[in-house]
C-alpha cells in the first residue's frame, strides 16, 4: 500500500493544475450545500420559534367556551412534559388611537391572557421592548413594537379597543413586545384576561387552554393523551401551521437537489482528471506492469489518487464551509437580515448532517474513482506497450 501511495502521490504532484481543479471543484460543492443547508435550517428554526414565541404548543379549545379551566389547568400541570399553561380568550378587534400623526384605526387581534402565567409559560418578560407588565393594571395592555411605530404612540398613552361585541373600552398601552414574528408584532394585543372576558361578554369563560410543552415535539403525544383523557378537541401547533411546514420542508427538498448537483459534478470532474491521467500514462501504466507489478496495485494507484483528491477537496470545503457559518452566525448581515425581519441571520447545522455531506461525498468520490482506476487495472501489458 506504501508503494501505491507513493505512485498516486508522484501522479497527482506531477499535474498539478489539473489536481487543483478537482480538489477546488469538491471543496466548492461541499461549501455551497453545508452553507445553504445550515443557513436554511436556522432560517426555518427561527421562523418556527419566532410562531410559537407567542402560540402554545397544544391548544384545548373544547366547543370553544370553556368553564372548568382552572381544573383542567391544575390537572395538566401535573404531567411532567408540561411548562406551562395559559388560560386565553382570543377575538378580534378594533383599535383607535389619536395621537400626533392623526387618527390611527386598525383591525388587530386581541389576546386576553391571565399575564402571571403567560411570564412563565410564554417567557414574556423576555419578549418585553419598552415599559413593563403591570400585572394589577387591568386597563393595562401590551403592543408589538412594530404596531407602536405605525401609530406614532408612547408608552402611557389611551387607546381605544372596539370588541367584535362593538363594546368600546378605553384602555392604556403599558409595554410593547417584540416577537420576532412581524405579523404578531405589527397586530397582536395582549391585554388581561379578566379585561378580555369582560369585552368580549363571556362569563367567566375562556376561548382555550394553551399548553406550553418544555420540548414542542412532543406536540402531537400530549394531544392524544388530551383527548383520551378529557375528549376535549384540541390542535397541535404542527396542525395549525401545517401549510407552513409542509412548504419549508419542501423549499429545503427542492435546495438540497439543486445543490447536491454541484457535488456530482464535482465527483465527475475527478472522473475526467482520472480518465486524462490514465490516458496519458498508458505506456507507464504497460512498463509497470512488464516489472511484475499486479492488477490490483495498478487499479490501487488510481483509486488512492481519486481518494486523496477527494479527501483534501472535502476537508478544505469542510473547514471554509464552518467558518463561513461562524461568520454569518456572529456578525450581522444587513441585506439579508432587514428582508427575514432579524437582527442577525441564524444558522443551525446538527452533526448528523455534517456527517452525512462528508460521508456521501466520500461515497462519491470513491464510486468516480473506482471506474478508471478498474479500467487502468483491466489494460494488457502488450497494447499499453504499443501506446505512442
Amino acid at each position: 500500500m506504501i508503494f501505491e501511495f507513493f505512485i498516486a502521490k508522484k501522479h497527482i504532484l506531477e499535474r498539478k493544475k489539473q489536481s487543483f481543479i478537482g480538489i477546488l471543484g469538491i471543496a466548492i460543492g461541499i461549501i455551497v450545500l453545508t452553507v445553504s443547508i445550515g443557513i436554511s435550517n436556522g432560517l426555518n428554526k427561527n421562523m418556527i420559534d419566532s410562531i410559537l414565541s407567542l402560540s402554545s404548543h397544544v391548544t384545548v379549545i373544547g366547543n370553544g367556551n370553556l368553564k372548568n379551566y382552572k381544573k383542567l389547568e391544575t390537572e395538566f400541570l401535573k404531567w411532567p412534559e408540561v411548562k406551562g399553561i395559559v388560560p386565553k380568550v382570543a377575538s378580534q378587534g378594533i383599535i383607535k388611537y389619536n395621537g400626533p400623526l392623526g387618527n390611527y384605526v386598525a383591525g388587530v387581534k386581541l389576546e386576553g391572557m391571565n399575564l402571571k402565567d403567560a411570564i412563565t409559560a410564554l417567557n414574556l418578560k423576555s419578549k418585553i421592548k419598552q415599559g413593563k407588565i403591570e400585572l394589577n393594571n387591568p386597563k393595562g395592555i401590551l403592543i408589538g413594537e412594530e404596531l407602536l411605530n405605525q401609530m406614532g404612540a408612547n408608552i402611557g398613552d389611551s387607546v381605544n379597543l372596539v370588541s367584535a361585541n362593538n363594546k368600546d373600552l378605553n384602555l392604556q398601552i403599558m409595554g410593547t413586545f417584540q416577537s420576532g414574528y412581524y405579523d404578531y408584532d405589527l397586530s397582536m394585543i395582549i391585554l388581561p384576561l379578566k379585561t378580555a372576558q369582560y369585552i368580549t361578554e363571556r362569563d367567566g369563560t375562556i376561548s382555550s387552554l394553551d399548553l406550553t410543552l418544555k420540548n414542542p415535539y412532543d406536540a402531537t403525544l400530549i394531544s392524544n393523551r388530551i383527548y383520551k383523557d378529557t375528549g376535549l378537541y384540541n390542535r397541535t401547533w404542527g396542525n395549525l401551521n401545517q401549510n407552513l411546514l409542509k412548504a419549508l420542508s419542501l423549499e429545503k427538498t427542492v435546495m438540497i437537489i439543486g445543490f447536491s448537483l454541484i457535488v456530482v459534478i464535482a465527483g465527475f470532474v475527478v472522473w475526467i482528471i482520472l480518465n486524462m491521467m490514465i490516458r496519458e500514462k498508458i505506456r507507464y501504466i504497460g512498463i509497470m506492469r512488464s516489472m511484475g507489478i499486479s492488477n490490483k496495485s495498478i487499479v490501487k494507484i488510481f483509486l488512492i489518487q481519486g481518494l486523496i483528491l477527494g479527501l483534501i477537496g472535502i476537508f478544505l470545503g469542510t473547514f471554509i464551509s464552518i467558518s463561513l457559518l461562524w461568520y454569518i452566525k456572529t456578525y450581522s448581515l444587513p441585506e439579508i437580515s432587514s428582508i427575514y425581519y432579524l437582527s442577525k441571520v441564524p444558522v443551525e447545522l446538527s452533526l448528523k448532517e455534517l456527517l452525512t455531506i462528508i460521508s456521501s461525498n466520500i461515497i462519491l468520490i470513491f464510486l468516480s474513482s473506482i471506474f478508471p482506476a478498474y479500467k487502468a487495472g483491466k489494460l494488457k501489458i502488450v497494447e499499453a506497450l504499443k501506446h505512442d
